[in-house]
């Protein structure tokens, strides 16, 4: 990930906010002009492994895409700067709870417009994404997770249908599209897998619609689903990483969801 410098960076903490909740913290940053009463657009967006929400109100691959669509980014702080995740990675607390209840403070806090409320996430962060999608979609309309997927155990079902857009290195080895063991008893699932459980839930057909590029995206398109939500598995050439072009574009296609 790389830095914002000058300018950018100054302007964006001057208006950066501390939420703090029994269970945990997160920073925030309203967009560039907003007048301080129109409805907001709204990106949770989940930091990875040994990161932080500070690290990501620094990264102007995550500001800049935000600030340039017009969405408050929020940004939780990991206990331990890492997640706990069902099944797999168990830890001192309910993450999926804590951001439904970061959702819950940052709606008396802004006046958040219900139509455009997404969850992103890098590496593990994009794990607890598709936790949360699987698990407790409700009041998100789309999720972006970016270079993570679920771990073993991979869920039987999940819950309801949702809008979901991956994006993922082909030379990912932190997190390989085959998944991999972490130690004795933690693997990473693989994510091809993995996403054969959105088509599912979401009624889509084995093969995508459409097949689109975007710069160095390649993109299966599901947009035909029985449920009527629409799904994007975006492959790159590239490893464990954030793009500002790829999180534009993942911005772009979620406010096009219903």
């Amino acid at each position: 990930m790389r830095l914002a410098a000058g300018a950018l960076l100054l302007a964006l903490w001057s208006g950066a906010a501390l939420g703090q909740l029994a269970n945990g913290s997160y920073l925030s940053v309203v967009p560039p002009g907003w007048d301080g009463h129109a409805p907001l657009k709204l990106l949770i967006f989940i930091h990875g492994w040994q990161s932080s929400a500070a690290e990501i109100l620094a990264d102007a691959d995550v500001t800049g895409p935000a600030a340039q669509a017009g969405y408050l980014l929020v940004a939780p702080d990991g206990l331990g700067k890492s997640w706990s995740l069902r099944g797999s990675l168990a830890g001192r607390r309910d993450d999926l709870r804590f951001v439904h209840d970061v959702l819950a403070d940052v709606r008396t806090r802004w006046p958040i417009d219900p139509r455009h409320v997404v969850a992103g996430g890098f590496s593990v962060g994009a794990s607890l994404v598709w936790d949360i999608a699987c698990h407790d979609a409700a009041g998100f309309t789309a999720f972006l997770p970016l270079s993570g997927g679920f771990w073993v155990p991979l869920p039987d079902a999940c819950t309801a249908p949702v809008n979901l857009r991956q994006t993922h290195g082909r030379a990912d080895t932190t997190f390989p599209l085959a998944g991999r063991a972490i130690g004795q008893r933690m693997r990473q699932g693989n994510v091809i897998d993995g996403f054969a459980r959105w088509r599912a839930v979401d009624g889509c057909a084995a093969q995508p619609d459409a097949r689109i590029v975007e710069g160095d995206l390649d993109c299966d398109v599901w947009r035909s689903c029985a449920s009527g939500r629409s799904l994007q598995l975006c492959l790159h050439p590239g490893g464990h990483m954030i793009e500002a072009h790829h999180l534009a574009a993942g911005l772009a296609w979620a406010d096009l969801r219903p």
